[in-house]
């Protein structure tokens, strides 16, 4: 803890969908995932939400199809033969135009998506360029700023997934000293192999914010358990992990052989909230999680009032 650096994050709100972090320049077509104010391929301040060009693309579609049909109309009644056809056909154009503006307008949400869905399909690998081009970027400022470099590829993350970022995002994390007021993350962070650093990483989170530990992260402890074990802080780390499954009766049924492995190391005020779980649900198939609790109890809480 010593050697870790006090930082302050900025606050992220991750967008409702991943592409909502997306920017693309209407100049030259590079996508960013960054809060940048110029596009660093051309130097332009062009870059607007991929929703908004989208969006825009639909527009233009739709009024060229406007203006496809206006023009037919002029076109009927300029070769109309006399006056009552002419306006015969000018009146048909008008209402077939306002027959199509209103269709155009019910259906412009569908059209924006499919815009916003041609737009991504066709570009795919301008985008892929354009978040590992951010990546580097990142990893670029590493040096001179660390905090600025977590942050970038926080934001790149919502797009760009992988071991890669989230072990360097791991790496950075592992440096900084973490508290229970940060912006933390846990599950974006899991990778697919065992890493100590983000074994490090969930113990602290576990005694910070136990309410991030959740399946998925205790399927990634159970699964390198032995790992973690053999760790300097191993045995903290399980016991920290096996603290934050209690506050859930789910997981204390579904992770029970897990938690009464580490049911002895637990704090009190954890392990008095397992006690109390087993106690108003004893008819639960525990898979021997209540004999132990019972064991520990008699061992160490016998003559503790609220554990009566």
């Amino acid at each position: 803890m010593a050697n870790k650096k006090p930082v302050v994050l900025r606050p992220f709100k991750a967008p409702r969908y991943s592409f909502g972090k997306l920017r693309v320049c209407k100049r030259c077509g590079r996508f960013t995932a960054l809060s940048e104010e110029r596009c660093t391929g051309c130097g332009r301040a062009a870059l607007v939400p991929v929703e908004r060009r989208a969006a825009s693309l639909a527009g233009r579609r739709m009024a060229a199809s406007l203006l496809t049909v206006a023009l037919l109309t002029l076109a009927a009644a300029y070769f109309a033969a006399d006056t009552a056809q002419r306006a015969l056909c000018a009146a048909a154009g008008l209402i077939l135009l306002a027959v199509l503006f209103a269709a155009q307008r019910k259906a412009r949400p569908a059209e924006n998506l499919r815009a916003l869905d041609e737009l991504l399909g066709r570009n795919i690998g301008a985008v892929k360029e354009g978040l590992e081009l951010n990546r580097q970027e990142a990893v670029s400022v590493l040096r001179e700023n660390d905090t600025l470099a977590y942050e970038k590829l926080r934001e790149i993350a919502v797009l760009l997934r992988g071991d890669r970022v989230a072990r360097q995002r791991v790496a950075l994390l592992h440096g900084f000293r973490l508290r229970k007021d940060m912006d933390l993350e846990m599950e974006q962070l899991l990778l697919r192999d065992f890493e100590p650093l983000l074994a490090e990483y969930i113990g602290e989170v576990a005694r910070l914010r136990r309410d991030l530990i959740k399946d998925r992260t205790l399927r990634y402890v159970q699964r390198y358990e032995a790992q973690i074990l053999e760790m300097k802080d191993g045995p903290a780390i399980l016991a920290a992990v096996a603290g934050s499954a209690v506050r859930m009766k789910r997981y204390v049924l579904l992770y029970s052989s897990f938690i009464s492995r580490y049911a002895h190391s637990l704090p009190r005020d954890r392990f008095l909230r397992l006690h109390q779980l087993i106690s108003a649900c004893p008819h639960e198939s525990w898979n021997g999680l209540d004999v132990r609790t019972r064991e520990i109890r008699e061992a160490k809480y016998r003559w503790d009032p609220d554990f009566g």
